[in-house]
């Protein structure tokens, strides 16, 4: 135990969170994530009556071999970490797993998409809100001051009084996961997705679920690297926080408690959208006549992808 600072034991216990929650998020809401639709979608592809009767038996259990596969790769990637010592690649492998399971999610997704959904249906109509949508409704800009000051005073406090158990790759690291996501916010409130001329309230109401429930996730895992990063400025900066029992607990009792209140807004987020979704038609599903059927809000999508290419290229610069 001695081996290790006290910044590296907050940040074991802040990677205990994170496989917990995943354990969780696996078994509540992944296991089952095809069926999210009803038995006439499988992954938001629309197949045939009678599918999961059949076929969609080996489909599913293809799914969640993946899945299973997906969550031992990155458990025999932490082992190592553990095992070899180096603590300090914690971060790293979080973030790693973030990009892995979105890419395999999406790879899943997408293959999906060839095969089963590789012609959707055609709409002859579309539908297009018309309402505009103002950063200032979806993002409080007072958080985002806040959380730039923090984040500010977390590289002030390091690069002037940082000792020598800085390791530069986690400060870096959490700062992108958390100031990087903003463009992906902005992207999000930007975008939409396409609507049916049939229920078309009913889906622009479930679209803006969607909309919201992602915005409230992202700030959420934010914080959360927040919490993390201020804990491992102030026991890598201020020699007499290593002393402090009580300061090691209240990062820690804070850290808990924001890992606890993401868990909940994902847990009733998601659960929400499942139940408005069920009889609604997901948009990957169908095209319309002059566009086709997409899996990500366009917006989103994009930025999405500039953000997890720049963390992977910092994975890779780091791992040098």
């Amino acid at each position: 135990m001695s081996g290790h600072s006290s910044g590296e034991w907050l940040l074991l216990f802040c990677t205990a969170l994170v496989v917990l929650f995943r354990a969780f998020a696996l078994v509540r809401t992944f296991w089952n994530y095809p069926l999210n639709h009803g038995p006439g979608f499988f992954l938001g592809v629309e197949v045939a009556p009678g599918f999961y009767a059949g076929e969609g038996v080996t489909w599913l259990k293809r799914y969640r071999t993946v899945l299973v596969v997906q969550h031992l790769v990155e458990a025999l990637a932490l082992g190592a970490i553990l095992v070899s010592g180096r603590w300090g690649l914690l971060p790293l492998w979080a973030g790693g797993a973030v990009v892995f399971a979105v890419a395999i999610l999406h790879a899943l997704i997408r293959y999906t998409r060839a095969t089963l959904g590789a012609n959707p249906p055609v709409q002859s109509s579309m539908a297009v809100s018309l309402e505009a949508r103002r950063l200032g409704d979806y993002i409080s800009w007072s958080a985002e001051v806040l959380m730039a000051a923090v984040v500010s005073l977390c590289w002030a406090l390091l690069l002037t009084h940082g000792n020598a158990q800085v390791h530069w790759n986690d400060p870096v690291v959490m700062t992108y996961m958390i100031v990087g996501v903003l463009p992906c916010k902005i992207g999000v409130i930007r975008s939409s997705f396409p609507l049916p001329s049939e229920r078309t309230a009913e889906h622009y109401q479930w679209v803006e679920a969607q909309r919201r429930h992602s915005l409230r996730g992202m700030d959420s895992m934010r914080w959360f690297f927040m919490v993390i990063f201020a804990g491992y400025a102030l026991q890598h900066s201020w020699a007499v926080a290593n002393s402090i029992v009580w300061l090691h607990w209240l990062i820690i009792g804070i850290a808990l408690a924001v890992f606890l209140a993401m868990m909940g807004i994902v847990i009733r987020g998601s659960g929400r959208l499942a139940a408005m979704g069920r009889e609604l038609r997901p948009a990957v599903s169908w095209s319309g006549s002059s566009s086709s059927a997409r899996l990500m809000m366009p917006g989103f999508s994009r930025w999405s992808a500039i953000w997890l290419g720049g963390l992977v290229l910092l994975l890779v610069f780091f791992r040098r």
